[in-house]
């Protein structure tokens, strides 16, 4: 019986971790000093250290290593898990906006800067990300509702959309970064008391 051929990943010299966390590490941080348009293929070789060719080897676009890079520097699949929706709230969300990752931190604010642009080229290239990202927030919430500690939320998408939406409205409107205890603060104000009212809700009916 004849072998099976390799497949293509198991053709030539293996990859350098080592080579290609750098190559990452570059992209992120030409994304946070200039935005998508900064982040070429020459610019993060140069700023690597690495030869264009050897980019060209590992990734087939700018795209594709970009998607690689946010992987690699903010794994959608965080195991938080405090006992406390307040504080696995805020653990997901600041490691989703980079907190402690300066080199994220600083592709986040250039991306709520453009975020037209940036949304644009999530959806063409990692469409599931932002999916993502969101299915973990409701998954804690859901996690929350199973143990006692909330009731089921009346509006879900209100829920989940709270956050998010005040990070970009401060950051654009009043210039205000996002940090932890920004996240902090729009959780205590807005959204456990939210994630509470259908607790106080039914304890009023049942009064």
């Amino acid at each position: 019986m004849a072998s099976s051929p390799l497949p293509p990943s198991a053709i030539g010299r293996p990859r350098d971790a080592a080579l290609d966390a750098n190559v990452l590490r570059a992209a992120m941080e030409l994304l946070g000093e200039g935005g998508l348009a900064a982040v070429t293929m020459d610019a993060v070789a140069q700023r690597a250290g690495a030869g264009k060719a050897s980019l060209y080897r590992r990734w087939k676009s700018k795209d594709e290593l970009l998607a690689d890079a946010l992987t690699l520097c903010s794994p959608i699949d965080v195991d938080v898990d405090t006992g406390s929706l307040r504080d696995d709230l805020v653990g997901l969300y600041a490691h989703y906006y980079g907190i402690g990752n300066h080199v994220m931190q600083a592709a986040i604010q250039e991306m709520l800067g453009n975020v037209r642009q940036h949304l644009a080229w999530v959806e063409k290239v990692a469409p599931e990300r932002l999916t993502a990202r969101r299915a973990k927030a409701h998954a804690l919430i859901e996690r929350a509702v199973a143990r006692g500690e909330i009731h089921p939320p009346a509006d879900m998408d209100l829920l989940l959309d709270l956050l998010p939406a005040m990070v970009l409205y401060q950051y654009n409107t009043r210039h205000q970064k996002v940090t932890r205890q920004s996240i902090a603060r729009f959780i205590d104000g807005l959204v456990m008391p939210l994630a509470r009212g259908g607790r106080d809700s039914a304890k009023a009916s049942n009064g």
